[in-house]
């Protein structure tokens, strides 16, 4: 029922309209082999993904994806016959504006790629940090001992490369492409990749010995542990640190830690994209005092966001600190004169899952 103050006092809300587009964290790809079917499809069913003939590797990932749990609403299928093939197919399709963030790879055989195919001028390490992607290559090593993809994954920490995730699985079923279908229709950034469980994947079986060797060379992979098949360690065969808590070496580059600061990446470009734009009314964000505010204000409202209980990304107690006008006056005159803004800097920590228990002390009293 109308009231009478509508008639006095009338406000319009509007949600604000921007036309800059995010890229998502929750979005993938997948690419493998296959005879038939297009260089790159945009498949929202296992149906769809049928031109490529139900045979193909790839109409495999694609149905893995679909036949979890939890899928995202769509993926993309990308045609190559081998892992040498597969970065310029990848580069077509988003030359032909697919959005993908997760890439997963998958190829018939046990041929473990060169290094060289990471590390080289123009390759994957140079692509998928130029990109902000991450790379889910999902191997079979035939080699004693899983030697050749263990050296793969210590030349890729030699590289410091953060984005290429290795998983060693012989069984059947499409792991990675499981993994991720089910990770980004729930939050790929949220939680962790260690620990999960999917459908129509069989797990491997490995005695404790080469289990450790694989989690501590940050591979991947499907094992059963008191009755239950996971995923571990959800990492990517990135840089390592030194815990100062026991002298060990554990990776840093979990693949959520990735997708939490590309996540605050994309999010914090955009929002200062839009308000270079549309601030004041259209005119722009004034440099003075209260413009370089309301860029930190916009850093503040990302790290407000990643924080809140949909995302969890965050710990409370993230800062923005800027200097005022006179100060870039005085000691960066040249920036100012530019209209470039320096000097503006956030902190957060993410928030993380725990992954191992270690010292639990427990006390018998007869």
């Amino acid at each position: 029922m109308a009231q009478i103050i509508d008639s006095i006092v009338k406000i319009s809300i509007n949600e604000a309209i921007s036309t800059v587009s995010t890229t998502s964290v929750n979005t993938m790809a997948v690419v493998g082999p296959a005879e038939n079917g297009p260089d790159f499809l945009e498949c929202s069913s296992s149906e769809d993904a049928e031109v490529f003939g139900t045979d193909s590797l790839l109409y495999g990932m694609v149905a893995s994806a679909f036949s979890q749990g939890a899928c995202p609403a769509k993926v993309i299928a990308i045609k190559a016959q081998s892992f040498t093939d597969a970065l310029a197919a990848i580069k077509l399709a988003q030359d032909n504006s697919l959005d993908f963030y997760h890439i997963v790879a998958k190829f018939d055989g046990n041929v473990i790629p060169a290094a060289t195919e990471f590390t080289k001028t123009g390759g994957w390490n140079a692509y998928l940090g130029e990109n902000f992607k991450i790379l889910h290559l999902e191997l079979d090593d035939a080699s004693e001992g899983f030697a050749a993809i263990i050296a793969l994954s210590e030349t890729l920490l030699k590289s410091t490369s953060e984005r290429v995730a290795l998983y060693q699985h012989h069984a059947s079923g499409n792991l990675a492409a499981s993994l991720v279908s089910s990770r980004c229709a729930l939050d790929s950034a949220r939680g962790t990749f260690a620990h999960k469980k999917v459908k129509n994947v069989e797990y491997d079986s490995y005695k404790k010995s080469v289990f450790d060797a694989l989690v501590a060379a940050n591979i991947n992979v499907y094992a059963n542990a008191a009755g239950e098949a996971r995923v571990f360690m959800g990492s990517t065969s990135g840089k390592n640190v030194l815990l100062d808590s026991t002298g060990e070496q554990s990776p840093a580059s979990f693949i959520d830690n990735i997708a939490k600061d590309d996540w605050i990446r994309f999010n914090v470009q955009t929002k200062i994209y839009s308000l270079l734009g549309e601030a004041n009314d259209g005119h722009g964000v004034t440099y003075n005092d209260s413009g370089i505010n309301s860029i930190a204000a916009a850093i503040l409202q990302v790290f407000a966001k990643a924080s809140d209980t949909d995302h969890q990304y965050i710990m409370e107690g993230f800062t923005v600190d800027v200097k005022n006008y006179e100060y870039l006056k005085t000691n960066y005159a040249s920036d100012v004169q530019a209209r470039n803004l320096p000097l503006v800097k956030g902190r957060y920590s993410r928030l993380n899952s725990i992954h191992t228990v270690k010292n639990v002390e427990l006390t018998v009293t007869l």
